[in-house]
């Protein structure tokens, strides 16, 4: 099933301002979240590891003067271990920025690249595939393509409710 793109923040924006995505890559996975809750792209620095934090989370990074946690989101997303890449020169971090639960949240994941900003206004975007499983897929905005590849749009607001929210503030 296809659906007009729809932005993940509701009707008050026009479709070109709610339409571009910043494109990444996680393994051999293709991703995108809106631009609207990117923060910033920053090189790999280190990533300060905490005590007793969740599998997920790696630890802490500053970015201007803030402590920002930082989130796998391979694991997050439960990709298997194979997709595990090393550190490259094309490793980023990209510091999200997102409403959940009534509250700013600022988390960082890693990229293994950024690609580019695309505006998906024309796209038609399929919802997630039904495959006869219970599967979680509130984290999507749903599929979308780059080149001949799909694209997972990502929802950060879901993809980081506020149970993972709490979880993070009493790790940071």
């Amino acid at each position: 099933m296809s659906q007009p793109f729809r932005s993940a923040f509701g009707e008050s924006e026009t479709e070109s301002e709610s339409a571009e995505m910043l494109t990444f890559q996680l393994g051999s996975g293709a991703f995108a979240v809106n631009v609207r809750q990117v923060r910033e792209v920053l090189d790999h620095k280190p990533i300060q590891p905490l005590a007793n934090a969740p599998a997920s989370l790696l630890g802490m990074i500053d970015v201007r003067g803030a402590g920002v946690p930082v989130v796998d989101l391979k694991r997050k997303l439960r990709m298997p271990e194979s997709e595990t890449r090393p550190v490259t020169g094309d490793t980023r971090i990209v510091v999200l920025e997102f409403e959940a639960g009534g509250e700013t949240q600022t988390i960082a994941v890693i990229a293994d690249a950024v690609h580019e900003v695309v505006d998906l206004a024309d796209q038609v975007v399929e919802t997630p595939p039904h495959v006869g499983e219970a599967w979680d897929t509130t984290f999507m905005q749903g599929l979308g393509r780059r080149n001949e590849s799909f694209l997972t749009l990502l929802r950060a607001d879901h993809l980081f409710s506020a149970g993972e929210g709490v979880v993070l503030e009493r790790a940071a």
